[in-house]
């Protein structure tokens, strides 16, 4: 390795601090895009090793649910869909992304705990841990997807243009799954509570996000509340491509705005606490 006496005449070697954020960060990222993809891998063969059902668990879990929801909320309950579609189809759809959400925020808030023989011997961007979560749990959504274009036809629901929106949706859901994942897995290794907290958090989340009712069920003065909550409107906009009902850019707007607060000021928080991560595990 050259010493910096090798350097040639009439240069000057400048060293700065990095930035808190730059472009290199997502070049780390990128080259180490490999080891991104092999721990997302093997985050979901880990998940279905020695499973008898294998990836169908990943289709049981919203299915499940949405018969849960229809017999509960739609057929005692009274609770209708408001795009048009049949309920079973609604609820299914806001299940899916929201799955993806859920599942990709859990696995990425304990992804620094569960790779902590990686952490503690090898430099890497420790960033790539809980985004390999979040790319685990998106072959989830895939699956869950796949199964709910195939239920169109059943429902007498045609295809739409507009489906195209509902893949870059699921990718603002990953994503604020992956922010949201910057600030838990940073906490949890130093409260290990997190790991507890979570699955009750998410599981009071989801009955103030319109998986299994509309928004417009809620009274019009609460629902800038409603909107506080990024998937709201994602849910609802992924719907809406999926029927090719107008959909509402100003509450995604607001929504991807929030997502992006989250992501730098999370990743803000996750660079400064990184150099101790390899202590804590």
């Amino acid at each position: 390795m050259n010493s910096l006496s090798d350097t040639p005449a009439g240069y000057e070697v400048v060293i700065r601090p990095r930035a808190a954020i730059s472009l290199a960060d997502a070049r780390d990222l990128w080259r180490y895009r490999e080891l991104l993809w092999t721990l997302a891998l093997r985050d979901v063969r880990v998940r279905y090793k020695q499973a008898a059902l294998g990836a169908a668990w990943a289709l049981l879990q919203p299915l499940s649910q949405m018969l849960i929801f229809t017999v509960l909320f739609n057929r005692f309950a009274g609770i209708r869909a408001d795009s048009g579609i049949p309920y079973p189809l609604f609820c299914f759809s806001g299940l899916v992304i929201w799955t993806l959400f859920a599942n990709g925020l859990n696995h990425a808030s304990d992804s620094l705990v569960a790779n902590s023989n990686v952490i503690s011997k090898v430099y890497f961007p420790r960033a790539v841990v809980p985004l390999a979560s979040v790319l685990a749990a998106g072959v989830d959504f895939l699956l869950g997807f796949a199964l709910l274009l195939g239920m169109l036809p059943f429902f007498h629901v045609s295809l739409h243009l507009t489906m195209l929106w509902c893949l870059p949706l699921a990718f603002v859901a990953g994503a604020g799954a992956f922010a949201c994942g910057l600030w838990l897995s940073a906490i949890n290794l130093q409260f290990r509570d997190v790991r507890y907290a979570l699955p009750f958090v998410l599981q009071l989340l989801i009955f103030v996000t319109p998986v299994f009712y509309s928004a417009s069920l809620i009274p019009a003065k609460y629902r800038a509340l409603l909107d506080l909550n990024p998937m709201t409107a994602i849910i609802d906009s992924f719907r809406a491509a999926l029927i090719g009902a107008p959909m509402a850019w100003t509450r995604l707007g607001l929504s991807l705005f929030l997502v992006g607060v989250v992501g730098v000021t999370g990743f803000l928080y996750f660079r400064r606490m990184e150099q101790t991560f390899a202590d804590q595990v």
